[in-house]
């Protein structure tokens, strides 16, 4: 016989689903503002991409301790761990771009445009995200509409892999002449190379929201 929720209540307590929707609602949209900063500056503000992903880390610490201390929870707790987790690589993933910028500065001058491309893929499929986390807070996910937005998440990040394939391509062909500054090669490269990972790290989190959906369905 199946324990009903209610009697879960009673022996372990009230449920936190609604604090930790809200948590992870409050952790996208620092995504969504880390993104929106990190497009407009070109990646440069190293310390403002900081100071977001502190204020992602304060958040990342109060969801783990909730979840930590919960016994009733609408998704599996691993599942929820892995999802913020997932969600905070997204922010980390902006940092470490902020990083390599700082670091190769004097090789990494104007971004070519498909640098720029890629940010704005991010910030899009930040967007989506977030749109994605939203739908936790409603008492059912709704499989067709989670599929719809995953599937939009994956496609961009397909989109950025097409991208970042044709660069490498434009960068070997470049830094094989004569005379080639190796050190700018590695600079361009591990950047785009960065970029890629983002999208990868968002497509995760949409995965996983898909994941979540199928199983309620």
């Amino acid at each position: 016989m199946k324990t009903k929720p209610g009697a879960l209540a009673n022996l372990f307590g009230p449920s936190n689903n609604d604090q930790f929707a809200t948590l992870l609602r409050q952790l996208s949209e620092t995504v969504v503002q880390c993104s929106s900063h990190f497009v407009e500056t070109q990646g440069r503000d190293l310390q403002g991409i900081v100071d977001f992903e502190h204020k992602a880390d304060a958040l990342v610490d109060a969801i783990h301790e909730l979840l930590d201390n919960s016994f009733i929870m609408r998704f599996d707790i691993p599942d929820s761990m892995k999802l913020t987790d997932d969600l905070d690589n997204v922010i980390d993933g902006m940092r470490k771009v902020a990083i390599h910028l700082d670091v190769y500065r004097l090789h990494l001058g104007e971004l070519r445009p498909a640098a720029l491309e890629l940010m704005q893929i991010g910030d899009r499929m930040a967007s989506m995200l977030h749109a994605l986390i939203r739908m936790l807070g409603e008492p059912k996910l709704k499989l067709a509409k989670v599929r719809e937005l995953a599937t939009a998440v994956d496609d961009a990040e397909a989109e950025a892999d097409r991208l970042v394939s044709s660069v490498e391509r434009m960068l070997v062909e470049e830094y094989s002449r004569p005379g080639a500054n190796a050190i700018g090669f590695i600079a361009w490269h591990q950047l785009f190379h960065l970029l890629e990972e983002m999208t990868d790290d968002a497509n995760h989190v949409a995965r996983h929201i898909l994941s979540l959906a199928r199983k309620e369905a």
